[in-house]
């Protein structure tokens, strides 16, 4: 079993995948702040531990914006 703590972060490719939508939408997504990310070395990661905390917080609505790059 998989602990929640090993999905903190993901690649953008990973979270596409495991969203359904495409590689392009996720990185426009990530571009625009539509889900939260942080650069991790040379790449830029989901944040899902934040996206996560947002959604138990109620969050139903994510648009270009939301998030700032970290």
């Amino acid at each position: 079993m998989i602990s929640d703590d090993s999905l903190d972060l993901c690649s953008v490719k990973t979270f596409a995948e495991m969203s359904g939508i495409s590689i392009e939408e996720a990185i426009d997504w990530v571009d625009n702040g539509t889900v939260p990310s942080m650069r991790l070395a040379d790449f830029r990661m989901v944040n899902l531990a934040r996206l996560r905390a947002d959604l138990l917080k109620g969050k139903t609505e994510f648009k270009a914006g939301d998030y700032s790059h970290a």
